[in-house]
């Protein structure tokens, strides 16, 4: 059994629909476990389950799709997910590209809030793991984390926290590599962290 509350609140609209269920079920499309967790399966199944109806300020250019974004929060006393997906050349928004992947996390206590390109969240224990391949990129993340806290600003991310990522993703979006929480990105997105915590800045 997982302990939780959620507060939201927004407009709603047709395309809230499918975000609306997975905030029901106790998820935010745009939760992140990490950086190299919303590069590798995050993204990848957002945009397969929900087409383009996924909003994260991440870059510069995503600016755009969330300067107007509503408030909300959510809170968690503990969690556990697991989601996989395989697509192929479906010609549907997300699928035309083939890919595959998987991701499981399971953890005590997360908190996070969003307002416009602003994004804050905190989190107790946990672990997960992802895996994500298609023809522009490929990687893998095993991770562990203590605690952190983290907030985004559009492009501008800052995390603090204690945690062993470990992992690589390499593609069209550049590399990035990770060993016991301590690693760096190169690519659209420049970053380096160490021993879980880190500062990055995504151009695109």
């Amino acid at each position: 059994m997982s302990g939780k509350w959620q507060l939201t609140y927004h407009e709603h609209d047709d395309s809230d629909e499918e975000a609306d269920i997975h905030a029901k079920q106790g998820k935010h499309p745009t939760d992140e476990s990490s950086d190299l967790d919303e590069e590798l399966v995050q993204e990848e199944t957002c945009e397969a389950k929900q087409g383009s109806k996924c909003a994260s300020a991440s870059g510069l250019l995503d600016i755009i799709n969330t300067y107007d974004r509503k408030a909300g929060a959510s809170a968690e006393g503990s969690f556990a997910n697991c989601d996989n997906y395989a697509v192929s050349f479906e010609n549907k928004p997300g699928k035309r590209i083939p890919k595959a992947g998987i991701h499981a996390e399971a953890g005590v206590g997360r908190a996070r809030a969003e307002y416009s390109i602003f994004e804050a969240e905190a989190r107790g224990p946990n672990a997960s793991f992802g895996a994500e391949a298609s023809v522009t990129k490929v990687g893998a993340l095993a991770r562990a984390e203590l605690a952190s806290a983290s907030a985004k600003a559009g492009p501008l991310h800052l995390k603090a926290g204690v945690a062993l990522d470990t992992g690589v993703s390499a593609g069209l979006g550049g590399v990035e590599v990770k060993f016991l929480g301590t690693g760096f990105s190169i690519g659209p997105k420049m970053g380096i962290s160490l021993f879980g915590s880190e500062i990055s800045f995504s151009f695109l």
